[in-house]
């Protein structure tokens, strides 16, 4: 066995450098416009709107004081400060830019606004004044109220006499005014007691720094109305679940269960429907479990944290001990990290007896997730991982769209509390075996596209790959077939890219393959991967076998704990830096995918990215270095607009001896996320190799830039 060694610490010279800023650019003239048609046009539409704004103010005046939202048409890519700043001092304030510049922008009128924004339109119309951002808008549109609801809701309307709970989310604006707006401000009701007065009520709310979100319950009158409010940003039903179970057995007598893991070892969060934890290869490394409790308690009760849909029991065990089938070959369990779980789904029967995982009607499922997750930082701040293996099946992540809630929510949480997220990307239910793997092509197929809360940007999104078993039955009566074979694409992952074209997933990890073939026998588990059964004990199981992005996630997360049981002291950021640097991508692969190159620097190479990420990490690897292969790490703190100079000499063998060699670079950072920002993340950062040359040098090349 090779020799292994702790990693080296990377030499970091003492100065820091401040890099040199450029400025924003000007606004064009697209195309050539009669200023003073364009003046009388959005004068017209300006007064339109402050019209309605009146006639809401009269219709609503006993409940909130409407404010003037609209759209802006942007037809540039302008510098958003600049343009922002511009608005604002008409009076006029961005709450929503387009993802992509060019597009709609939502803004946020002050009274003084009509006069100022009248007055500088008018000298820009007379070329009394420049005034050139004007130059970037294309036109003022109001908001209607059908562009409001959402697509589940559009597919599924509230029936004409029907009562249901919707997510309602109003456009982010400061928090008095959102206060003064759903609760009222002494003078005025406000929308809490509107909908009351409406038969209708919410039911829970909340309001974090990216967004506000309210869980509604009404019907067809009272939602059309609330839709006219210019505040509403959104209406849409709430997310459901999508989750399987099966099992299979091997005898307990045949198993040696280790001793519970030492009290400083890492635990995980398991986020999902609850664990049995009596379970025998559970209940040795439970350090605790929690029903996040609706305040209604209409489905999931305090005392009742228990597994009743079985998904949550078979998470737990892979994030418990990475590789069960492994496990069992060599009929040994050892738990190494602790297994906490946070119950925020629930077992429903169905009106034709098939029982489904649904999330709580009453509550919002970003705030029981917000609960859960303080529950734990708070109490167990040895729980640094955080698995989340579910996802909204309609909410997926393409061009153009705005970051979603729940993945905001993630984000905030994971900088805030320097937590570890890994989530699945979800699984495709609808992929034909017969186009596999082109549907996995970007721009193919948008359906295949990761999920909410997958294109959180902080946390590991974690795709599948087909297992080193499977179709291993064949004779002239049972012939197995997969097109997928070991550590292909999973036909049922799902790929990116991510938000604003980050790289989505960034890992995969086995999580079954989709087995086809006939007559196959009882005992064979073909693709599927194993876990542990919440039903042992009445089925006589030990152990599940199922498919889904769902158990590639805590495989990884198993890998990140043990990683930190190593090195408790590493940070957030280099624990993921040494995890994705760890990382390799197969080397055989199917279809289009065979033909890209790691070396590639294009668009194909990002294809690559889309399905594979960064590939499948290695905990040893992660864990040592070796005599040809050494890790340096460095873990900084840097200032905005500045430089880091790191140093270090490459051995004479690595520069001299034939082969093949690389030098790799893994940079992770946690900025601040703002999802009203055209830039998601607060900052960005890059790195530069040179070689050759001494730090004053690359010094005075950054000075002239």
């Amino acid at each position: 066995m090779p020799k292994q060694y702790e990693h080296l610490r990377l030499p970091k010279t003492v100065q820091e450098y401040d890099r040199k800023k450029h400025g924003g650019g000007g606004y064009e003239m697209i195309e050539e416009r009669n200023k003073n048609d364009f003046y009388e046009t959005q004068i017209k539409t300006f007064q339109n709107l402050k019209q309605d704004q009146d006639i809401l103010k009269k219709r609503y005046r006993e409940y909130f004081d409407p404010s003037l939202i609209f759209k802006m048409e942007i037809n540039q890519n302008v510098d958003e400060e600049a343009f922002r700043n511009e608005l604002s001092r008409m009076g006029i304030e961005v709450i929503s830019p387009a993802p992509d510049k060019k597009g709609f922008w939502v803004v946020f009128a002050e009274n003084r606004a009509l006069n100022d924004f009248s007055k500088k339109l008018k000298d820009y119309s007379e070329e009394k004044r420049q005034y050139k951002f004007f130059n970037a808008i294309e036109t003022l549109l109001d908001i209607p109220p059908k562009e409001k609801i959402g697509k589940q809701l559009k597919q599924n309307p509230l029936g004409k006499d029907e009562f249901s709970y919707l997510d309602v989310e109003i456009w982010k604006m400061e928090k008095q005014t959102l206060r003064h707006f759903i609760q009222g401000d002494g003078n005025l009701a406000g929308l809490e007691s509107f909908i009351k007065d409406k038969n209708g009520r919410i039911t829970d709310k909340l309001i974090t720094n990216n967004f506000c979100l309210l869980r509604v319950y009404g019907n067809n009158a009272i939602f059309d109305e609330i839709a006219v409010f210019k505040e509403i940003a959104s209406i849409d039903r709430p997310p459901k679940p999508y989750i399987t179970v099966s099992s299979l057995n091997v005898p307990k007598e045949d198993l040696e269960i280790g001793n519970p893991p030492s009290d400083s070892a890492i635990g995980i969060l398991v986020m999902d429907s609850g664990i049995v934890s009596n379970h025998p290869l559970l209940e040795n490394a439970v350090g605790d479990e929690k029903a996040i409790v609706t305040r209604h308690r209409s489905k999931i009760e305090d005392d009742k944290p228990t597994d009743d849909v079985g998904h949550g029991t078979q998470v737990a065990g892979i994030a418990l001990y990475g590789d069960v089938k492994e496990c069992i070959d060599r009929k040994n369990f050892d738990p190494e990290v602790w297994i906490y779980s946070a119950k925020v789904m629930f077992a429903e029967k169905q009106p034709d007896g098939t029982v489904v995982a649904e999330y709580d009607h009453e509550e919002l499922l970003e705030h029981q997730f917000e609960r859960a997750v303080r529950w734990v930082a708070e109490n167990y701040p040895n729980c640094k991982v955080v698995n989340v293996s579910f996802g909204n099946l309609n909410n997926r992540i393409f061009s153009g769209r705005k970051q979603f809630n729940l993945s905001s929510l993630v984000d905030e949480l994971a900088k805030e509390l320097k937590i570890v997220f890994v989530i699945s990307t979800g699984n495709y239910r609808d992929f034909d075996l017969n186009a596999y793997p082109a549907y996995f092509h970007d721009g193919a197929n948008d359906n295949a596209k990761i999920i909410e809360p997958a294109s959180s940007a902080l946390a590991l999104t974690v795709g599948s790959v087909a297992p080193p078993y499977g179709p291993d039955v064949r004779s002239q009566t049972d012939i197995l077939s997969s097109p997928a074979k070991t550590f292909y694409p999973s036909p049922f992952t799902r790929v990116g890219p991510g938000y604003k074209g980050m790289v989505k997933p960034e890992l995969v990890e086995v999580g079954g393959n989709v087995i086809t073939g006939r007559h196959q026998p009882t005992n064979n588990i073909g693709g599927k991967i194993i876990s542990l059964n919440k039903d042992f004990i009445r089925e006589g199981r030990l152990f599940s076998a199922d498919i889904g992005t769902s158990f590639s996630a805590p495989k990884v997360s198993n890998c990140i704990a043990r990683l930190w049981n190593k090195y408790p002291d590493y940070s957030t950021n280099l624990i993921k830096a040494i995890v994705l640097s760890s990382t390799s991508i197969p080397a055989e692969r199917p279809g289009f995918l065979q033909d890209i190159k790691l070396s590639d620097n294009n668009e194909e190479l990002a294809s690559l990215l889309n399905v594979y990420g960064y590939g499948i990490p290695s905990l040893n690897k992660a864990t040592f270095s070796l005599d040809n292969r050494v890790l340096l790490i460095a873990d900084d703190k840097i200032k905005l607009d500045s430089i880091h100079f790191y140093q270090f000499y490459l051995p004479e063998e690595f520069i001299n001896e034939r082969g093949n060699r690389q030098l790799a670079v893994t940079l992770v950072f946690d900025p601040l996320v703002n999802k009203n920002r055209i830039d998601y993340l607060g900052c960005i950062m890059e790195f530069h190799l040179f070689h050759s040359l001494e730090i004053k040098e690359i010094e005075q090349c950054f000075k002239q830039l």
